[in-house]
This record gives C-alpha cells, structure tokens and sequence, in this order.
C-alpha cells in the first residue's frame, strides 16, 4: 500500500554522495518535520536511530523505530518515514563493490548473511520486524563509532578516508557479532537460518536440492521447508532463485559478459531460463537491463 498516496518515490542517484572512491559516505539528519517523502536509491543505505521516533515506511508495509534500531534499505526498495518525533539518524550510504574483500571476510559470521544478506521486504522472523535492536552497550558503542566517523569527515586530517572506512567495517562487524552471538534473543532461529542462508551463497551457482540443503542443516526437507517458511516468509527454492537474479543483475551492472555466460555463472540451466525470469523479477530482460545500467 502506499503510505504516500498520489506522490511518485524520488530516486537519489550516487553522484555527489561519495567522496572520490570511498565506499561508504555517513549522513546524520535531524528531523524537524513530521514526515519525509517515500524515496529509493541506488546505494545501500545502513540506519542507525541515535534519539527520537518515528514510523518507518515501506510500501509494503511500516513499523515503529526507536533509539538503538538499526536497520538496511538495498538499492531500490521504496521507504520514507512519518509520525516523527525529534528522529535523529545516521545513514550510511555504501557500495559494496568496494568493499568486496573486506565483505568476503565478514561472510565467515553467519549473522552476516542473517542482517546483510536476507531480503529486506521479508518480514519473516528471522529480521527482528525488520531491525536490529542493540542492547545499550552495543548501541553506546556504535554511537561512538559513528560520531568518531563524522569527525573524520568532517576534519579530513591525513588517513581520514582510511580511518572513516574502517570505522564503517567496525560497525558492520559490530551487527554482524550481535546477530551471532549465542545469547542473542531468538538466536536458534537465527544461526539456523544463519547457515542456510550462507550455504545459497556459496552454492547458488551450482544446482541445489533440497534434500542436501536438509542434510547440510541436519533434518528432513518437510521440516526444512516448513521452518524456512516461517521464518523468511517465502519457501527456500522462491528465495535461492532471487539470490540467483541478484547475482545475474549484479554481473550485468558490473560486467560485459554475455548473458549465456551470466547464466551459467548464476545456476540458471541456459539464458532463455534466465530471460525468463529475469524478466519477470525486474520487468525488464537482461539485455535492457544492462543498456539501462550502463547509460
């Protein structure tokens, strides 16, 4: 439903939001209207809430967020905010393509794939209602990561870039040992998923059945499928084949690959398999899509 009706979603573009080749830019905004128009961008977008409230919008659906949510909005995904009171926020704006080796190491956390990695629409209970709640510890600690990132960027003393980076990794890692660690509420639920989630990532390009992905977890398919789908919403063969699209949207954003070799690449059995969904996923075939992606 749209939550702003008879208002299209602006769209923000990268430009002018990354210094040079940073990988991740940080915005702290301080609302002092009551709302803020639904809107996508290109970029990944990490919120953390330092004070205040407010409604999270999605066109899906909304939820209420408080100081200590952190939460992810992927590239394209529609969202906005309402009903706000005194709402203060740090985005981080990211790309992950520059931060792939970085990010290859945060993989081995199963709360990686869990956060960073799950569909953000779902609204499953293996996202928390969609955010992350840190517990005060953890909160003072990203808040002190984040205000030591914005006098870096602020100062732009010699190593700023480096040191704001890092800083960026050390809250990533921070959520991601949140999400892993074995006291964490729900935390059966989520290092099952967990590993589920990290085996279609390493996996996806091969073909995968059920029945080893039930092996792999240690119970039988019914049961797998069943818990999956209670837990993402969706069943794991719907979420595997969106993984498998991602990818194949991802190489041809990033590559010049013919789409045949992006086919294989991804788990899809030929090109004309892959057309077809990709169509039907993104409303445009491969071919537009790469054209659209490269203007």
């Amino acid at each position: 439903m749209d939550q702003f009706p008879g208002k299209a979603p602006h769209f923000i573009t990268s430009d002018h939001h990354f210094h040079r080749d940073m990988p991740v830019a940080l915005r702290i905004r301080d609302y002092s209207e009551n709302s803020d128009l639904l809107h996508s961008h290109e970029f990944h977008e990490l919120v953390l809430v330092l004070g205040g409230s407010g409604l999270h919008v999605l066109q899906e659906r909304s939820y209420p967020i408080y100081p200590g949510d952190v939460f992810l909005i992927k590239p394209r995904q529609v969202h906005g905010y309402r009903n706000l009171k005194k709402l203060n926020i740090a985005n981080f704006l990211y790309l992950p393509d520059r931060l792939a080796a970085e990010l290859d190491q945060l993989k081995s956390l199963l709360g990686y794939y869990v956060f960073f990695e799950s569909d953000p629409l779902l609204a499953g209970r293996a996202r928390y209602k969609n955010r992350l709640t840190l517990e005060a510890e953890r909160f003072n600690q990203a808040r002190e990561l984040t205000l030591r990132m914005r006098r870096e960027q602020q100062r732009q003393t010699p190593g700023w870039e480096l040191m704001s980076r890092l800083l960026f990794l050390q809250l990533m890692l921070l959520i991601c040992r949140t999400f892993s660690k074995s006291e964490t509420t729900g935390s059966e639920e989520t290092m099952k998923i967990g590993r589920i989630l990290r085996y279609f990532e390493e996996n996806y390009a091969r073909p995968v059945a059920l029945a080893e992905v039930a092996r792999h977890c240690g119970c039988s398919v019914p049961t797998l499928t069943r818990f999956f789908r209670e837990a993402m919403d969706d069943s794991p063969i719907d979420y595997l084949n969106r993984l498998r699209l991602d990818k194949a949207a991802e190489l041809l954003r990033s590559s010049r690959l013919p789409v045949t070799e992006i086919a294989r690449k991804t788990g899809f059995c030929d090109s004309n398999y892959l057309t077809k969904c990709f169509t039907r996923r993104f409303a445009l075939s491969p071919r537009a899509y790469r054209q659209m992606n490269s203007e």
